[in-house]
């Protein structure tokens, strides 16, 4: 495994200095590229870094704005909440006054009020129909005030 040439004394030294030129330039090559790769996953990881800083500025950003409209959703269904509680309530007391009111009793009245008017008007109607009798004005009078009476209906609730 002789690489270098013998003189007096040992190996032939400008065979030697070339050589360990020929190493220094290797290994200063490999230093190099050392350095490349080392630069290389430097500037990856401050990327990376920046990547992630900036996913969570984003992140936290989306979030802040989703809890905002989600609380502005959950006001939004309390006011709605309150506006059918309130519509309930009226409602409510609406029934619960025509129910007071108006019972079973009453709502016959009223029919049995427009059944009246009815037949008054029918009364009315088949008098002066029929043409061989000429109704008169006393009878006309008397239908019309009965029909003036029925129509004028009681004070209902």
């Amino acid at each position: 495994m002789d690489m270098f040439s013998y003189v007096k004394r040992g190996y032939n030294p400008e065979e030697v200095d070339a050589y360990i030129s020929t190493l220094e330039q290797v290994v200063k090559s490999y230093k190099d590229k050392d350095n490349a790769i080392k630069n290389a996953i430097i500037s990856a990881q401050v990327a990376a870094d920046n990547i992630v800083r900036n996913a969570q500025a984003q992140a936290s950003e989306y979030k802040n704005t989703i809890m905002q409209n989600l609380q502005m959703a959950q006001r939004s269904i309390n006011m709605r909440r309150l506006e059918l509680k309130a519509f309930q309530d009226a409602y409510d007391n609406l029934l619960t006054k025509y129910v007071k009111e108006f019972d079973e009793h009453e709502i016959r009245n009223i029919h049995n009020h427009l059944n009246s008017i009815e037949n008054a008007i029918q009364e009315l109607s088949n008098s002066m129909a029929m043409e061989s009798q000429t109704p008169k004005p006393q009878e006309n009078e008397v239908l019309k005030n009965e029909i003036l009476s029925e129509i004028q209906a009681p004070d209902f609730p």
